[in-house]
């Protein structure tokens, strides 16, 4: 039996999730409220996830050696991150097409709907297909001299970086151009 399908019906889970659509009322098809907004916000994120994985489709196969040397066992012949999109749209199947509303309108859709929201949440933690916005260490904003520049991605494809300033009394914005002779300087001078 499945472990994670198991949970959910008998209300084995930790606190802060779903004790089980089963005993309680069901809001949205065979889901309770707190699955179906779970569902909701995993669907939200999930075209751009397959899309940018199918994009970076030429990934480098990974070995598998068990932590001993190079040996023609224990080869894998998929990155993991194709088995994490194999295992979402497996789920995705009884889906048929259909609305998600429909979908979990039967105790077989609202299973894989289940499922699926859990391996795509999953999927989405253990193999990020983008960057996300973090925190630059060890260069000073420019304008108020503190630690507190922020690196920030593209927003589209093509686009442009942005380094901000988190401090709310500067919001200094600087350019990928301008952050990288800043940080060329502020390593001189620690290397000086």
């Amino acid at each position: 039996m499945n472990r994670a399908l198991f949970e959910h019906e008998h209300g084995y889970t930790p606190a802060e999730t779903c004790t089980g659509c089963l005993p309680r009322k069901a809001d949205v098809g065979f889901l309770c409220r707190w699955c179906w907004e779970r569902l909701e916000q995993v669907w939200v994120k999930w075209p751009r996830f397959a899309s940018l994985l199918v994009e970076t489709g030429n990934r480098a196969v990974v070995r598998d050696t068990g932590g001993r040397g190079s040996t023609p066992e224990g080869f894998v012949p998929y990155p993991g991150t194709y088995l994490a999109f194999d295992e979402c749209v497996s789920f995705l199947d009884s889906r048929r097409g259909r609305p998600l509303r429909i979908w979990v309108s039967n105790e077989e859709g609202a299973r894989d709907a289940i499922q699926f929201a859990r391996a795509a949440d999953s999927a989405y933690r253990n193999h990020e297909v983008e960057e996300r916005a973090h925190k630059v260490r060890r260069v000073r904003c420019p304008e108020c001299k503190q630690l507190t520049l922020a690196w920030r991605p593209p927003a589209l494809f093509g686009g442009h970086v942005a380094v901000v300033c988190q401090n709310d009394e500067c919001s200094t914005e600087l350019d990928q151009g301008s952050f990288e002779q800043i940080a060329e300087i502020e390593e001189s001078r620690r290397t000086a």
